[in-house]
């Protein structure tokens, strides 16, 4: 891993893979770079990836407040210093709220939008109450409540029998995430009616069919703002869905860069 200094406070690590055309993934909200790993491993062999931890995750040591405007500043200048003119950018979750910001603001560094299961513009469909104990859970120490809690809230029926490795992977990827304590996400900051389907060009929209955080209503609405927007709803996959269904993922993605004009 590498690391960008840009400035006193703000110093961005990253890891880039592969060569050629020129990806960039944003992760989830406090998630490690890590958690794409088995995309990239698979991206990686025909493309140029560049990955990186947010102010709020990782190996990150930010601390204070940021605002999406500030992530999209910070990829902008990780471009620049791999002098990479334009990039696809790729954002799952709360890195879609990121991507799409991003491309509203710096249209001319975009050559292609993906959003991966993002919600933003239509409440989650989930208990609250969930998530409290979840994290409850968590800061209990309790690993097995906490699978339980992980797989009914982010992820389809199911995937933890169906792929036992690839759930378990993907828990100790999110289990032992750093959690950046002092840097806090000010949301009142670009919400998203400011972004929401304000992107220009070439876009894939990947959704899953149990997601309960970028759900349905979610992935139609913006499919329906975006002109040039291709949307693929992934059956038996949740929220995680990059983890879930990696490969699928990987040939999306790869078809969209196929297909886009040649630089």
């Amino acid at each position: 891993m590498a690391t960008l200094q840009r400035d006193a406070s703000v110093r961005i690590p990253y890891a880039v893979q592969g060569e050629g055309p020129a990806i960039l993934l944003i992760n989830g909200a406090t998630l490690p770079l890590g958690f794409w790993d088995p995309v990239v491993k698979r991206l990686a062999s025909r493309f140029r990836v560049i990955r990186f931890d947010q102010r709020n995750a990782g190996a990150s040591d930010f601390t204070g407040s940021f605002t999406l405007l500030d992530v999209a500043a910070d990829i902008a200048a990780l471009l620049t210093a791999l002098e990479i003119e334009r990039a696809v950018i790729v954002g799952h979750a709360w890195g879609g709220r990121v991507a799409q910001v991003f491309a509203r603001d710096y249209p001319h560094r975009t050559r292609g939008l993906i959003v991966c299961g993002t919600g933003g513009q239509f409440p989650p469909d989930l208990d609250p109450a969930w998530l409290s104990a979840m994290g409850a859970a968590r800061k209990a120490g309790e690993r097995a409540t906490w699978d339980d809690l992980l797989e009914r809230i982010y992820c389809a029926p199911g995937y933890s029998l169906r792929d036992a490795a690839g759930f378990v992977a993907t828990g100790d990827v999110i289990w032992n995430a750093p959690r950046v304590r002092g840097a806090k996400p000010d949301m009142r900051v670009a919400p998203s009616s400011s972004y929401w389907g304000t992107a220009m060009g070439p876009a894939l929209l990947i959704y899953a069919e149990h997601d309960r955080f970028g759900t349905p209503a979610n992935a139609r609405d913006l499919s329906s703002r975006l002109p040039e927007a291709r949307l693929e709803v992934l059956t038996g996959a949740g929220h995680l869905l990059v983890r879930e269904q990696s490969e699928r993922v990987v040939a999306l993605v790869g078809d969209f860069m196929e297909a886009l004009p040649v630089e």
